[in-house]
């Protein structure tokens, strides 16, 4: 039976799999709302907290796994090294790139995201300066200074979506949006820059879904 310890677990959806699947699994995250979820689900070994102070001795596990959390983290290549030591075999991440292509002439997308940052700040609260895709692009240039041993891409599709369902990504607190915004006033900025936008406005971009995997030295 392997070991493997996800950060960033959420609510489980690459967790439980393995768990089913005979892996001796532990999970952690910083949302106690989303272990909470995951426990729910049957997820059994879950730890609150930061993937920089995690309290496992080097080689711990047999792999550490990482879903779509890469571009969540402030400074990729800290936490990386550090999860790189609790491991003795591998680390693993579930990385997705985006293609926007050309931006809208009119610089639509980046407008969205200074509208949200604006009803926020007139509820007194400061959002990032920077928007998702900027985070995006973090990512990126992680995967590019720090070459995997293995990149496999698993999915490229092309994405159409709209402004609303944007917008209703952000409400769901996707992207890591900040947590300490109170949901009565985190509905009040929502609900200003829905207000404010064309909701049915259509956006296209390419969609690559790839899994990198780095081998660890663990004598």
């Amino acid at each position: 039976m392997q070991s493997i310890l996800e950060v960033g677990v959420g609510t489980g959806r690459i967790a439980i799999p393995l768990q089913e699947r005979g892996f001796d699994l532990c999970g952690a995250d910083l949302s106690i709302g989303m272990l909470q979820k995951a426990r729910a689900k049957g997820l059994r070994n879950l730890l609150l907290g930061d993937a920089n102070r995690l309290p496992f001795p080097e080689r711990a596990f047999d792999g550490v796994v990482l879903a779509h959390v890469i571009h969540l983290l402030d400074d990729p290549s800290e936490t990386f090294g550090r999860l790189a030591k609790v491991a003795r075999g591998y680390v693993v991440a579930i990385v997705r790139k985006r293609d926007w292509g050309v931006p809208f002439p009119d610089g639509s997308r980046t407008k969205l995201w200074e509208l949200v940052k604006e009803a926020a700040e007139a509820e007194g609260y400061h959002p990032p300066a920077e928007d998702w895709r900027n985070r995006f692009r973090r990512e990126e240039e992680f995967i590019a200074s720090f070459p995997p041993d293995e990149l496999l891409t698993v999915g490229d599709s092309e994405v159409v979506t709209s402004v609303g369902e944007r917008l209703s990504l952000l409400e769901k607190r996707a992207y890591g949006y900040p947590a300490d915004i109170p949901d009565d006033a985190f509905a009040r900025i929502m609900g200003k820059v829905k207000s404010s936008v064309n909701l049915e406005r259509e956006i296209r971009y390419r969609r690559i879904e790839q899994v990198a995997l780095w081998h660890v030295d663990g004598t």
